[in-house]
């Protein structure tokens, strides 16, 4: 009787290690929430969202998006990708900034996406979108899914930019629609290290807030580069 005592206590331990195991390497989930207030990216959710999923994957997060319907409230747990025209007259315009990154005092974070910049970099014409072909909407979805994870990933903590790659500070049309397109080795690992380091939320979400904490932090901008179209 002993021994079995001894014996079931044995297959307790052993599950109780395997299942704390399983709990410390479950994949960090990112809940991204796409806004598109004006329409200047319509149709072109179900594509971004499944490009950027591939292309985050390599962080090992778990990631969903949800396309937020008009006038609704998003909760801290989620982090905003908002799609924006630039300005008329304004510094985006000249420097053809596809997408901006910034934080709030309390750590609050918001992900810009300029379509009119991508659509430029990509040598297309957003207001002649009415006239673009089956091949340059699916370029400019992919685009726009390329500079949304750029700017995901800055706002998960990769705070510098590579020499090729995603995180290249300048994408040109070759970099956004390439059949494929890389997160470098040192990027990879620092959001490893954020993740393993950070907090999740009470619905089991990594937010922004928690993975950066109550810090001001420097505009991280995407900018594109001209190709031959230019």
């Amino acid at each position: 009787m002993s021994q079995c005592k001894s014996r079931a206590s044995l297959f307790i331990m052993i599950a109780l290690v395997a299942g704390a195991a399983s709990a410390t390497a479950e994949a960090p989930r990112l809940d991204l929430v796409w806004v598109d207030p004006t329409g200047i990216a319509s149709r072109t959710f179900p594509a971004v969202a499944a490009e950027s999923r591939a292309l985050l994957a390599a962080t090992g997060a778990e990631v969903t998006w949800t396309a937020a319907p008009c006038g609704a409230v998003v909760g801290p747990e989620s982090l905003v990708v908002i799609a924006v025209p630039t300005y008329s007259r304004g510094p985006n315009r000249e420097r053809h900034v596809m997408g901006a990154t910034r934080t709030a005092a309390d750590g609050a974070l918001a992900v810009w996406v300029f379509p009119d910049q991508v659509a430029w970099a990509l040598g297309l014409d957003l207001g002649m979108r009415h006239g673009w072909g089956e091949r340059a909407e699916v370029d400019f979805a992919r685009a726009l899914a390329r500079v949304a994870s750029h700017e995901i990933l800055h706002a998960l903590g990769a705070t510098t930019h590579s020499l090729s790659g995603l995180m290249a500070p300048r994408l040109d049309r070759n970099a956004l629609t390439a059949a494929v397109l890389h997160i470098d080795a040192a990027t990879l690992a620092s959001l490893r290290l954020v993740f393993h380091g950070g907090a999740r939320s009470a619905a089991g979400a990594w937010t922004p807030s928690l993975l950066r904490g109550a810090t001001v932090a420097a505009a991280e901008e995407l900018r594109a580069a001209p190709g031959s179209s230019h």
